[in-house]
């Protein structure tokens, strides 16, 4: 196939049900977990486990089929096809398509800083004050002000050079390399997405062995008789000593994250390649989590907003119904009314009571059985004004 064919959800899925994810990914130059990972944002099943030992044992296991997804109709994935794969021998191809020397290249590390970056003229100028460094392990670092470097004294210009190195070789490969000073980091970022990156120092640590000076400021501070007042505080030893290895950490992302140190038969000047590598990985990981992140609360969101609606409908509903029960009730109230009210009427005149008196309390008990009546259009000019205010106290 064409290295520059569309590459659509239906073609990925034909080949990951094909051939295991392990010989599919090498064609696009990436690994079989990266791949994964692109079949699980674009909603592409895979095998589960024990597919492909149940086709090579002649079985015929049940093929899962592709979802629907309408937000990725006429989407074209975010995968070419590899130059350097070889599809005669694949697991060549897949090896290859992995090295980050061939990805990135071999990293040459200058043996003195020549025309460092700006964040590393700022750092080399922090990290070689005299003063104002009090860290007990004796390491300096000012995260809020320069590029993110946390080392001894003696470990500055290694340091320096291994960053100045790594700064530009992310930059060629247009990763972007800035300071937050409100968060005290150094980030590295392509397009929206960014990562923090640290270069800091092992330290070593051992008991401390009180020494004989130590010893003497105790035994002084023991023998004063005013050991107890102001100004006078107990000697206390350190409990532990620290001591500069010389061995250097990178250490890019937060969770999950990666770090490349040096290790007794390589240093860190010789797996910068791998620095870089990693680095775009890890941008390209946390994209991909973050438009999974984005797409599952926008999926939330639209859930959450017809929850709102049915629930609001819901209430009106229910607010509906006691508003009907209220009507029917008052209707039933006044049609009771109405039937005392005649019976008092025709119980006057059987009974020969009829009087004006009753003529007028008759009329207006039918005006209030009128006004109780939602289906009568009147009001009580008493009853439906607002209730009146007490004029308080007189002082």
């Amino acid at each position: 196939m064409n290295s520059s064919a569309t590459i659509t959800r239906e073609s990925l899925y034909e080949e990951v049900w094909a051939e295991p994810v392990s010989r599919v990914a090498p064609r696009y130059g990436i690994s079989d977990v990266a791949l994964g990972k692109v079949c699980r944002k674009y909603r592409i099943p895979l095998p589960p486990r024990g597919y492909w030992a149940k086709i090579n044992a002649g079985k015929s296991p049940r093929k899962l089929p592709l979802p629907t997804a309408k937000e990725f109709e006429n989407h074209s994935l975010p995968l070419s096809r590899s130059p350097t794969y070889d599809p005669n021998n694949p697991d060549a191809s897949r090896k290859k398509a992995i090295t980050a020397q061939e990805r990135i290249g071999i990293i040459a590390v200058p043996d003195e800083l020549e025309s460092p970056h700006r964040l590393i003229r700022s750092a080399s100028k922090r990290l070689k004050r005299k003063t104002g460094w009090d860290n007990y392990k004796g390491l300096r670092s000012a995260p809020a002000e320069i590029f993110d470097f946390e080392v001894t004294h003696d470990a500055i210009n290694r340091a320096l050079l291994v960053g100045d190195t790594l700064i530009k070789a992310l930059e060629s490969q247009n990763i972007k390399v800035w300071v937050d000073p409100e968060k005290s980091r150094t980030l590295i970022g392509l397009d929206d997405t960014s990562l923090q990156i640290a270069i800091s120092e092992h330290v070593a640590r051992t008991k401390h062995e009180v020494t004989a000076a130590e010893q003497k400021a105790i035994e002084r501070w023991r023998r004063s008789p005013n050991r107890w007042g102001t100004g006078y505080h107990y000697p206390s030893p350190p409990d532990y000593d620290y001591h500069p290895t010389g061995k250097l950490t990178i250490s890019i992302g937060g969770y999950p994250s990666r770090s490349w140190s040096d290790t007794p038969k390589t240093s860190l000047e010789q797996r910068l390649h791998q620095v870089v590598a990693g680095a775009l990985d890890l941008i390209e990981e946390e994209r991909l989590r973050t438009e999974e992140h984005e797409r599952r609360r926008l999926a939330w969101q639209k859930a959450r907003d017809r929850y709102d609606r049915q629930m609001e409908l819901r209430k009106q509903e229910l607010e509906q119904i006691e508003k009907l029960k209220t009507s029917a009730a008052q209707w039933m109230e006044a049609e009771r009314l109405r039937q005392y009210i005649d019976a008092v009427e025709q119980s006057a005149v059987s009974n020969g009571q009829a009087s004006e008196e009753l003529a007028d309390w008759i009329s207006w008990a039918r005006i209030k059985a009128d006004c109780i009546d939602p289906l009568v259009a009147v009001s009580d000019a008493i009853l439906d004004s607002p209730e009146p205010r007490s004029p308080g106290y007189y002082y």
